[in-house]
């Protein structure tokens, strides 16, 4: 019982010791370079740390044309500011969102947004380039590489500059590279088993990437 009590009293005190910018409105948003490189998995992942670990008031904007979350967060339809969404442990989410509606939430909303960039185009990039905190999630391995520097030079003239390059492992000649290449910041991405179930392990690399 003594070690229960002790592991709960360092896990409160972890968390009151991640530092996040004062501010109560932030936009994060999560592209990938190529498909399925877990922009869904990371976008929840940060969507319910802030909800949960840092008790923040959190929107997950869905930003494609056909949802893949209804049949996991679609139980608890609410209606707030003319937006159809539903509510799942704290989060609420906006499924299927077409770019106006992703614009008019980032506005509206008094809280943190996650945007789940089912893909990256020039019909979406003016929501990218409303984001605070701006994640690409890559791999420079030879059948990934083309996909980064395609995807850099439709960034160009957007937001090239700001960008946060999550990449696939922890892989130093790679994480060079992409630094002398694009000058971005570099980080690993985290390996987190269920982004609804986050252990406190979770909790610094997501701090890291979206501070």
């Amino acid at each position: 019982m003594k070690n229960f009590a002790i592991k709960l009293f360092r896990r409160k005190t972890s968390i009151k010791n991640i530092k996040i910018e004062e501010n109560n409105k932030k936009t994060i948003g999560v592209i990938g370079a190529s498909p399925k490189m877990g922009v869904t998995h990371l976008s929840l992942s940060i969507a319910n740390f802030l909800c949960s670990a840092l008790k923040k008031k959190t929107l997950y904007i869905e930003l494609c044309d056909d949802s893949q979350l209804l049949v996991v967060v679609g139980d608890r339809q609410i209606n707030f500011d003319g937006h159809t969404g539903f509510l799942y442990k704290g989060v609420t989410y906006v499924l299927a969102c077409d770019v106006d509606e992703a614009i008019q939430l980032i506005d509206s909303w008094e809280g943190f947004i996650v945007v789940d960039f089912a893909s990256y185009s020039k019909t979406n990039s003016i929501v990218f380039q409303r984001c605070d905190t701006k994640l690409l999630i890559g791999s420079m391995t030879s059948w990934c590489s083309r996909n980064v520097y395609q995807i850099s030079n439709k960034l160009k003239g957007d937001c090239m500059k700001n960008i946060s390059y999550i990449n696939l492992k922890n892989d130093k000649a790679e994480t060079v590279l992409i630094k002398k290449e694009f000058k971005w910041n570099v980080f690993v991405r985290p390996i987190i088993d269920n982004p609804f179930r986050l252990k406190e392990s979770d909790f610094e690399p997501l701090i890291q990437i979206i501070k």
